[in-house]
Order: structure tokens, then C-alpha cells, then sequence
């Protein structure tokens, strides 16, 4: 009885901790993709971030992580806005071949007008 109470205590945490964020088409003349929010059961499953100058894939990945990359690669101090938890899944595809650089920048644009960062 003890380990079923643990186990509907521990479903009842993640399902909980999904990011209500309704999902965003993203569509420009470099851009073409979406975001919405991601759940935090994904960090044990398929969650996963990756950045090339051809897309960027993010599937329940904290916006914080994401933040901390953006920041790498474009030399600058942005600022995570999103709420805890905080888990997104964003698909986005370039397009447009901007450079990687390019395409990075036109990313944190997209997430400041969606008050993501700041």
C-alpha cells in the first residue's frame, strides 16, 4: 500500500509540472516551426536539446538550459522569463540559410516577443 501511495504521489508530481504554454507556429521568411510547452516527465524520457545552424530540436527541456546556450553561442546575458518549471518543446527549421550565429539570434528574437526571455 505504501509503494502505491508513493506511485500515485509521484505520477500526480510530473503530471503537474507540465508548462502551460499553448503551442506557437512559427513562420517568417528564415523561420518555420513551432513552440509550446513541455512537461517535465520528459527530463527521464526523450527530453533533449540540440542546435545546429540548420534547426534547433528542444523536447521537454527546461527554457533555463536553452538560455544558458543562446547565451554561449551569441556572447550575450539573456534572461530566462519562463515559469517554473518551465519545460518547452520547440521545433523550429531554417529556412532562410541564415548562418548559425544568424539563426540563433533570430531564435531569441522569437522568445522575447513570447516574453520566454528577456
Amino acid at each position: 500500500m505504501k509503494r502505491l501511495c508513493l506511485l500515485i504521489f509521484a505520477a500526480v508530481t510530473l503530471a503537474s509540472c507540465t508548462t502551460d504554454f499553448p503551442k506557437k507556429s512559427i513562420e517568417t521568411a528564415s523561420l518555420n516551426g513551432f513552440i509550446e510547452g513541455g512537461n517535465a516527465g520528459g527530463v527521464y524520457g526523450e527530453a533533449g536539446l540540440k542546435i545546429t545552424k540548420d534547426s534547433i530540436q528542444m523536447t521537454d527541456w527546461p527554457m533555463s538550459r536553452l538560455t544558458d546556450n543562446l547565451n554561449t553561442i551569441l556572447d550575450r546575458e539573456f534572461e530566462d522569463l519562463s515559469e517554473f518549471p518551465g519545460f518547452y518543446t520547440i521545433q523550429i527549421a531554417n529556412v532562410g540559410e541564415l548562418e548559425q550565429v544568424e539563426f540563433c539570434d533570430s531564435i531569441a528574437s522569437i522568445l522575447v516577443e513570447n516574453k520566454l526571455l528577456k
